[in-house]
């Protein structure tokens, strides 16, 4: 391997898997050194020891005590990845301490139960100046810790991103606001590309936060915007132009900037909605994946830009009238690649899963539920399609192992391209079952897997 041009090698080494470069990390002193920064690029903890250990290894070999080739992890490390439910005081002061020679760190990501003290975000935002990507997903309630306004300061105290996203659980609005420090993150960080917000609020009925209350306050132009869940839009407001909004200003200003754009479900019912937000036909020419309801899909199709989608997410709010105006507008949309219908209670019969391939030609990831009373035998005879890859159905009444196999044969006959089946039921033990396609001459093999959810 080390005869091959150097720009080959670490071509291969970038597009391999951690494991991988593990092993070949072995293989001999050069490899070695080549693949070592590859390593440590993408760091995750699954549980408090190996936080531990890692913070002392990072301190170990800035003292310079059991270094390798003077190789040190802390180098190379660009993002780190908290996954463990719980971790210990004293473990997060030791990585409040190893942090300091984290100089390349540019990411970070928290899933898990917010800490008593924010030492760690404290010491992201003191010692690692280079952040650039934060990724909180607070899937625990965390209002415990709203009203300590020390707190909440440290933990939006970021400033300077290029990529922002906060998910919650459960979260306490003021009044319908987002916490001023939240706001002032965003507001500090003007170069912000990504912005998700997928608030879910605290208290029934669920508060919602006003859009445009937000966009009143900041300016920033993202290629990526995704406002789901709690946010709110005027709909109303947002089509009359002869006042336009904060959002609207900012969406006719920027528009031709995203790429990305999820919006939350309106408040109004469909039939009761603007029958039109009036706007200009060239609007976001550049979107390429769009998630809403079907109000907003019908929207998007009458937009230049239809033809250009390559994703789509379709958020439920369906009842008979909104699902045959999908169908209908689907065929705006000819260049979809990917489609996500896998949301709520939106259950296709096989006509319309034939309906919806038909529409979209060039298709190769569909994810969405099947109606309990269509048969496996018949939605894998008809449901042809010539470019799908990928397909995640919810059947919403179990296969047995054995139809679930002939249902992947009898689909991959009709899907030439075919390559995985996923059944989105959960079964026993929170299992779901995969199946890759194996074509080979004189037949199909199939290698059916189980993953956990």
């Amino acid at each position: 391997m080390t005869t091959l041009p150097l720009e080959l090698l670490l071509l291969i080494f970038d597009n391999t898997s951690v494991q991988t470069l593990d092993s070949l990390s072995l293989c001999s002193h050069q490899i070695r050194i080549l693949v070592f920064p590859r390593l440590y690029h993408h760091v995750v903890f699954e549980n408090s020891k190996e936080l531990s250990q890692f913070s002392s290894r990072v301190i170990s070999e800035a003292n310079g005590e059991n270094l390798i080739d003077e190789l040190q992890v802390a180098d190379h490390i660009h993002d780190l990845e908290f996954r463990y439910v719980y971790y210990e005081e004293d473990e997060l002061e030791l990585l409040a301490s190893a942090l300091q020679h984290m100089k390349a760190l540019r990411g970070f990501t928290w899933s898990t139960t917010l800490p008593e003290d924010p030492i760690i975000f404290s010491a992201l935002q003191t010692t690692c100046k280079g952040i650039q990507n934060i990724s909180l997903h607070l899937e625990v309630d965390f209002t415990g810790h709203y009203d300590d306004s020390d707190y909440i300061s440290t933990l939006f105290g970021f400033e300077g991103l290029e990529r922002l996203e906060i998910s919650t659980r459960w979260m306490f609005l003021d009044n319908g606001k987002l916490p001023s420090s939240m706001v002032d993150m965003i507001r500090a960080s003007p170069n912000l590309r990504t912005l998700d917000l997928s608030l879910d609020t605290y208290s029934d009925p669920h508060p919602k936060w006003d859009i445009d209350t937000l966009f009143r306050s900041i300016d920033i132009a993202p290629t990526t915007l995704r406002l789901r869940k709690a946010a709110d839009l005027d709909l109303h407001a947002f089509a009359d132009l002869t006042k336009p909004t904060p959002f609207r200003s900012f969406l006719l200003s920027h528009h031709d900037k995203l790429t990305s754009l999820a919006l939350p479900a309106p408040q109004e019912d469909f039939t009761h909605g603007p029958p039109s937000l009036n706007l200009p036909l060239d609007t976001l020419p550049v979107l390429r994946e769009f998630e809403g309801t079907v109000y907003w899909c019908f929207q998007l199709s009458k937009l230049q830009v239809a033809s250009k989608l390559e994703s789509l997410a379709v958020l439920s709010d369906f009842n008979d009238y909104k699902r045959s105006m999908l169908l209908g507008v689907l065929q705006a949309f000819s260049s979809l690649k990917a489609l996500n219908m896998f949301d709520g209670d939106i259950f296709l019969s096989t006509q319309e899963l034939k309906a919806i391939v038909e529409n979209t030609p060039h298709l190769e990831c569909l994810t969405c539920a099947i109606d309990r009373d269509e048969t496996a035998g018949t939605i894998g005879s008809q449901l042809s399609c010539l470019n799908l890859r990928a397909l995640a159905a919810r059947y919403n009444s179990r296969f047995p192992i054995d139809v679930f196999e002939e249902f992947v044969r009898t689909l991959a006959k009709h899907c030439p391209a075919l390559v995985t089946v996923e059944d989105l039921d959960q079964r026993d033990y929170d299992v779901r079952w995969v199946a890759t396609i194996l074509r080979k001459e004189g037949g199909i093999d199939l290698e059916v897997s189980q993953t956990r959810i």
